[in-house]
């Protein structure tokens, strides 16, 4: 049986949101599973719908209703399944753009992560079910600050353990920062021993049946991939390699190769944060 992890001893400072000659400022929310409502799952999953991307050249593999060049769509149905079947243990970020606030119109869903928690062993997992960002609002920072959200949620504070599985380099980029680890120096030896057991112990089926890829997990790979799953999902990769290959100039990528219907594995060991209590909160003003 695995024994508990023993987390980095390191520290990372973040960049500041970058600041904006207007009134327009973003915002972030967090919500327990059991309370995020219906209409809450209609505008997330609307927002994948709108942003996610476009199936690419192998998509009618999946099925005759997908074909390559449409947009990846999503229903409320399908992201329940997907990511709030357990919503005890689920949490959900999402992000605001309020375009001037002496305005009474409603802010922007601009930005969403679903995250769920389980045990390992001794460990505590949490693990980003989905992650959306709209692209009107890319490279502020959206992304790394709604996985950063998650640490106000006082169960979250207490994972020591963090992952997801994505497709795009920017997601994995984030949860390193979160993780206070940096992507050219991924410890890769913590991903091959614990990856099979984290995904076995998870409540979410499609990562029960996750096929582990990339030379870490396969004797005979010869693809490049280093650290990946076979999820069947033939997104379009055009503008994830784009930024794959941004990465692999500035010399920080170690995960491998990306492959038509495989994603990212992304685990990192972190140190579990002291919850934030509205006493505290109401003493730092």
């Amino acid at each position: 049986m695995p024994s508990p992890v023993t987390p980095p001893n390191r520290h990372l400072t973040l960049p500041c949101n970058p600041t904006s000659p207007s009134n327009a400022s973003f915002f972030y929310r967090i919500t327990v599973g059991n309370n995020v409502s219906d209409d809450t799952l209609k505008v997330c999953a609307d927002l994948f719908s709108s942003n996610y991307g476009i199936w690419g050249d192998k998509a009618s593999k999946i099925s005759t209703f997908t074909k390559a060049g449409q947009k990846v769509k999503m229903t409320s149905a399908r992201l329940q399944a997907q990511c709030l079947s357990h919503p005890e243990n689920t949490v959900l970020v999402t992000c605001h753009l309020q375009v001037d606030p002496l305005e009474s119109e409603c802010p922007k869903l601009c930005g969403h992560a679903f995250a769920s928690m389980w045990d390992y062993s001794e460990n505590k997992i949490g693990w980003v079910t989905q992650l959306v960002v709209d692209e009107a609002v890319r490279q502020r920072y959206v992304v790394t600050q709604l996985l950063q959200t998650l640490k106000v949620h006082a169960p979250f504070s207490r994972i020591n353990i963090v992952g997801l599985v994505s497709s795009h380099p920017a997601a994995c980029n984030a949860l390193a920062k979160y993780a206070a680890a940096d992507l050219k120096d991924v410890d890769l030896d913590f991903i091959c021993v614990h990856a099979k057991g984290i995904l076995q112990s998870s409540p979410i089926s499609y990562l029960n049946d996750a096929q582990l890829k990339g030379v870490l997990f396969e004797d005979n790979c010869d693809n490049g991939s280093i650290s990946s799953v076979f999820t069947k999902f033939y997104v379009d990769h055009t503008k994830p390699l784009k930024v794959l290959a941004h990465y692999k100039n500035k010399g920080q990528w170690c995960l491998g190769e990306l492959t038509d219907g495989h994603e990212f594995l992304a685990i990192f060991p972190i140190t579990p944060v002291s919850p934030i209590s509205p006493i505290r909160l109401h003493n730092s003003k």
